[in-house]
């Protein structure tokens, strides 16, 4: 898959951005985050799927930069899809991480209690963390 394959199948569409669109994308991640931390000794399920969320606004926020946002219908998967195809090579292992954390998510949010264990919850925390830190970083170089 290429990025002109997810324009042409309605994945993702140009956007103009606006340096506040993409800041506010950033500051709803550094916030979800920060939730995230501070909830998982009370909730493994929604520390793990609030860290989700600030991975996914993290990506929102650079593919707003690079002059795309995802369609309406299956965005979680196109976010994932595009950063698998934008970040640097050493990233990828991690956007593939988070694709299995969408998944897992998805089944905690809709059908199973419990689901997270504390592991999981914690090995999340940490990933996303850097991965703010490394789009922080590329959205500030260009």
């Amino acid at each position: 898959m290429s990025i002109e394959e997810l324009i042409s199948a309605g994945n993702i569409h140009p956007f103009k951005a606006t340096h506040e669109e993409i800041d506010k994308a950033m500051a709803i991640a550094e916030r979800d985050l920060k939730l995230a931390e501070s909830i998982i000794e009370e909730s493994m399920d929604w520390s793990y799927s609030i860290a989700y969320n600030a991975v996914l606004q993290a990506c929102r926020a650079f593919m707003f930069r690079r002059g795309y946002r995802p369609a309406a219908t299956e965005s979680h998967k196109t976010s994932i899809e595009f950063m698998k195809l934008s970040v640097d090579a050493p990233v990828k292992t991690t956007v593939e991480y988070f694709d299995r954390v969408r998944k897992k998510r998805h089944r905690t949010v809709y059908d199973e209690v419990g689901l997270v264990t504390e592991k999981e919850a914690k090995q999340l925390l940490s990933k996303a963390r850097e991965f703010l830190d490394y789009i922080s970083e590329k959205l500030s170089e260009e």
